[in-house]
């Protein structure tokens, strides 16, 4: 049984794990600054990778790789990882994990609408369903406002 249900398994754990990691994130990023905050993560995340291509390839850095190739990985990780995830904390930081993690929920559709508008991709009827059924959710979860009073 556990098998036949692998992927949704997968998915779970995969959304439990993100939003875990956005609430972590803004609450660090609260206490201590998203600039802190990415910093962090980032040498972390640099020992650790560094870690696993030791004891996987031989070597902590890929010093067999090209100049080109390091050019390239090193824009990807400015824009990526240092520019892009550094607006991602400070939006934590402003706006909170929940509006946050929506926003980032509705680019799947909203690329898939370009993708058809700029580039003429077809989308099947169960493309369209699953995009109406992502920005149901994300309209459901943003017009649904939280009550701080509680009801007695």
């Amino acid at each position: 049984m556990l098998e036949s249900h692998f992927g949704e398994i997968a998915a779970l754990i995969t959304a439990l794990c993100w939003t875990v990691t956005a609430i972590s994130f803004e609450l660090a990023g609260k206490k201590i600054g998203s600039l802190a905050v990415n910093f962090l993560r980032l040498a972390m995340a640099f020992i650790l990778i560094g870690f696993f291509t030791l004891f996987t390839r031989g070597m902590f850095l890929p010093l067999d790789a090209a100049p080109n190739a390091w050019l390239w990985l090193s824009i990807s990780g400015l824009v990526g990882f240092v520019i892009g995830d550094l607006f991602l904390f400070q939006a934590f930081v402003e706006i909170g994990s929940r509006i946050s993690m929506l926003v980032m929920a509705s680019v799947p559709p909203i690329t898939a609408l370009l993708g058809f508008i700029i580039m003429g991709e077809i989308l099947t009827l169960r493309d369209i369903a699953g995009m109406f059924i992502t920005v149901s959710g994300i309209a459901l979860v943003i017009l649904v406002k939280k009550s701080n009073k509680k009801n007695i």
